[in-house]
């Protein structure tokens, strides 16, 4: 795989899980492959440590996940995407309504760094709505402000890749419910 488009010969960038919806698992080891040989030249590339990072958490592989996130963290701290994946990632693929408080609030924390780096991108919020509403709601639980309904209100007033949330639901094991009816309403 030289990672480039076969029909318009751009570069393929894997920056987020929605960039991975239609890639088998073969093919998203091609990409972790590649992006290894581009982390043996420079270990820092921000671009090779997401890709990375994005494809194992893709795969379920967390450990391997959160090392490469951890890198791209300490590397780039300036990148919310770092956060938002390693947010997800402290579920080690297991829903937020099983998870414990501490790991809720490890997510939370990255979740809220990532929106403070990037205000214009609503996926932080919805994220942050749909774990809240997963974890506090569905728990019966006091929920901590912000709420997930103004969370969702300040998501839909920025820019959400909808299909980076339902993938997002999926490595979450969350199923469509009210958080994302509100989103796409």
């Amino acid at each position: 795989m030289n990672n480039m488009c076969k029909n318009c010969k751009s570069p393929i960038l894997v920056e987020s899980v929605a960039h991975l919806e239609k890639f088998e698992e073969s093919a998203i080891k091609k990409f972790i492959a590649f992006y290894s040989k581009t982390l043996k030249g420079d270990s820092r590339d921000r671009n090779a440590l997401i890709a990375i990072g994005v494809c194992y958490l893709k795969l379920g592989l967390f450990n391997l996940c959160d090392k490469f996130l951890w890198t791209l963290i300490d590397s780039h701290p300036d990148h919310p995407s770092g956060y938002y994946y390693r947010a997800l990632s402290v579920f080690k693929g297991k829903r937020p309504r099983t998870a414990s408080l501490p790991v809720v609030r490890e997510a939370e924390k990255f979740l809220i760094t990532a929106t403070e780096l990037d205000l214009e991108n609503g996926r932080y919020d919805a994220t942050l709505a749909v774990i809240k509403h997963d974890y506090y709601v569905l728990n019966g639980m006091r929920v901590p402000s912000p709420d997930p309904d103004a969370l969702i209100d300040s998501a839909v007033e920025k820019h959400i890749d909808l299909l980076e949330i339902v993938q997002v639901l999926g490595l979450l094991h969350i199923p469509d419910g009210p958080m994302f009816a509100k989103l796409v309403s």
